[in-house]
């Protein structure tokens, strides 16, 4: 609920930055060639959470979930200026890893219960659209942007105990809405760094079973739950730098 509510403040205010942009004085802005911007990028995701029981009937195992610590990736994205030198559209696509090695369960046997130690992997790659518009330059060489977008989010999903991994059986991509702000410095009319922030909630579903029905836990067999059907959401704050070549 969090993250809509992001949504629907950063729209309001880029529409109105928007337009407020658009009845304040014109001034020649920068233009670079055909408009056309190629930026490569290293990110950082802060976080991502695992639904464990997503279909279940029970209310209580379907809100059952784990949140994980951030990862790392790059990405790539082509912007192309179109309609006025203050808006632009992008396509990016980029490649993330969420490796979390601690992670803990406790499996129940008969008689006795062990906590166990869990790594969990994740693996997600986004390609999403993106508006973007800067509002009034501080100077020169630096400009200010919010933009929104809508994203589909392919991925992956690893659970390893000891020696035995999770076999994925099934994937399915799913999508969500993005709300971004960042800005741009221009070091000359070819090149320019750029930082960004972006909200979402990119989400998919992994099916995937472990090979084995138990583990052997110091001499004492615990049940596995072999079937792991779950649903990702990379929900964590993304920040990027990126260096722009810009024709």
């Amino acid at each position: 609920m969090k993250f809509f509510t992001n949504i629907i403040l950063f729209t309001v205010l880029s529409v109105s930055l928007f337009y407020t942009d658009a009845r304040s004085q014109h001034r020649q802005e920068l233009t670079l060639g055909n408009g056309f911007s190629i930026i490569p990028s290293v990110n950082y995701v802060s976080s991502a959470t695992i639904q464990l029981s997503p279909f279940s009937k029970d209310i209580i195992e379907r809100s059952s979930s784990i949140s994980l610590s951030g990862g790392y990736g790059y990405g790539i994205s082509i912007k192309k200026k179109l309609f006025r030198n203050d808006l632009s559209f992008a396509l990016s696509a980029e490649y993330t890893k969420i490796n979390d090695d601690n992670v803990f369960q406790t499996l129940f046997s008969d008689s006795s219960r062990a906590r166990v130690k869990f790594t969990e992997e994740l693996v997600m790659i986004p390609i999403e659209l993106s508006g973007y518009f800067n509002i009034p330059d501080f100077s020169e060489d630096l400009k200010i942007f919010l933009g929104a977008g809508v994203g589909a989010y392919f991925g992956d999903r690893k659970r390893t105990l000891g020696n035995i991994q999770s076999k994925t059986i099934s994937k399915q991509a799913g999508f969500s809405f993005v709300v971004l702000s960042g800005l741009e410095y221009y070091f000359s009319r070819k090149v320019s760094g750029v930082f960004e922030i972006r909200f979402r909630e990119g989400e998919y579903t992994v099916k995937s079973e472990f090979p084995v029905s138990s583990v052997n836990i110091g001499g004492t067999f615990f049940p596995l739950e072999r079937n792991l059907n779950s649903k990702i959401y990379v929900d964590g704050l993304k920040l990027s730098f990126g260096l722009s070549y810009n024709f």
